[in-house]
């Protein structure tokens, strides 16, 4: 999915199965410069939407953590009452994904033990390597 806003400042919003990536240009003083954020699905864990009336425009905010140790940072920008539909859409999109991350439970945590513990034995009849469950073990955890 790929999103232009062109008022009040451009901004191109592009969402895939893996990450949104936010395109702002931002102006300082009489130059401008493009602002690129990159955030994963998997760390986006609020958001608030703002829709634009006659008189104000809309704002859209993502809050997002990259790891379980790092701050939470936010990304935002505001949009006219053109976008709005498609950012509408957006919001949904990412409501799902937020509501999915945040449904990390006692269950959850119990079967990605048993699924490390598995990757570990298969490391020691060596079917994998060290690397190789370093690497499945981050991803289990979702720590990249």
């Amino acid at each position: 999915m790929k999103i232009k806003v062109k008022q009040p400042a451009a901004v191109q919003l592009t969402l895939d199965e893996q990450e949104l990536v936010v395109q702002q240009t931002v102006k300082h003083g009489l130059k401008r410069s493009s602002v690129i954020t990159t955030v994963p699905r998997t760390a986006l864990i609020g958001m608030e939407m703002h829709q634009p009336t006659e008189d104000n425009n809309g704002h859209f905010q993502v809050t997002y953590q990259l790891d379980k140790k790092a701050d939470k940072q936010i990304v935002d920008f505001w949009f006219g009452r053109s976008d709005a539909p498609f950012l509408n859409e957006l919001h949904q999109i990412l409501e799902q994904q937020i509501n999915k991350n945040s449904e990390w439970g006692e269950a959850d945590f119990v079967a990605n033990g048993q699924l490390i513990m598995e990757y570990l034995d298969m490391r020691d009849k060596g079917l994998l390597t060290n690397a190789e469950f370093e690497a499945k073990k981050r991803e289990i955890l979702r720590l990249d």
